[in-house]
């Protein structure tokens, strides 16, 4: 128990320091990393109360928590000029955008080695699959439906709304009610009518955590 316990802190310890290269490129705020774990925790915990066939349980959140903070982590090995653009990107910069999420799964692959598989598992998933769409329009790998994890699913809703309600350097931040309204008619890609309801019941507890970890 004790050594599953060092285990899990050791785990934590590399995830926090990897999600911290990421910031250091001033890719992201470390309010940014917050908001998007308490969202994924938020908005897993809704779909562990209304759909309990996704088998999701509070260690099972924990373990999204702490591996959504690797979203973007291939996002170190895109090109500044590329990352850090304020006007709209070429088709060709885009393209090269899309690929943070295959470059994640292959650094994730090459240097983390991890003793525990399922954390393992949900980072390199996440990393990989958090662009993909219900309606199979998202990026790399087409998945649809169901075929995508769940755990891929929260992280996807959660960083478009963290998206929408954060200022960058390309757009002002929208109010919380216009990202809600956008992702809910899907304005920013499809989701799947389960993550939607439990979207809408966790919405009051989204806005606080916009608040209590608003970027200065």
């Amino acid at each position: 128990k004790l050594m599953a316990e060092k285990q899990k802190h050791m785990n934590e310890v590399l995830v926090g320091s990897l999600s911290n290269v990421v910031e250091f490129r001033n890719l992201e705020s470390e309010q940014h990393m917050k908001r998007i774990q308490a969202f994924s925790i938020c908005l897993g915990r809704s779909i562990m109360k209304l759909y309990p066939e996704y088998g999701l349980t509070e260690e099972k959140l924990e373990v999204i928590g702490w591996a959504s903070l690797l979203h973007d982590i291939g996002k170190i090995v895109i090109p500044d000029n590329i990352i850090l653009k304020a006007g709209k990107l070429t088709e060709d910069e885009y393209e090269i955008i899309k690929s943070h999420t295959t470059k994640g799964a292959e650094i994730i692959e090459k240097l983390i080695h991890l003793d525990d598989k399922e954390f393992y598992d949900y980072i390199y998933d996440i990393a990989r699959h958090h662009h993909e769409k219900y309606d199979g329009n998202g990026y790399p790998d087409g998945l649809r439906g169901e075929a995508i994890s769940i755990a891929a699913q929260i992280v996807s809703l959660v960083d478009v709304y963290d998206a929408l309600t954060s200022r960058r350097v390309y757009k002002a931040a929208y109010t919380t009610d216009k990202a809600f309204q956008m992702i809910i008619n899907g304005q920013s890609g499809v989701f799947s009518p389960k993550l939607l309801k439990a979207f809408t019941e966790a919405r009051e507890e989204f806005e606080a955590i916009v608040k209590k970890y608003c970027d200065e």
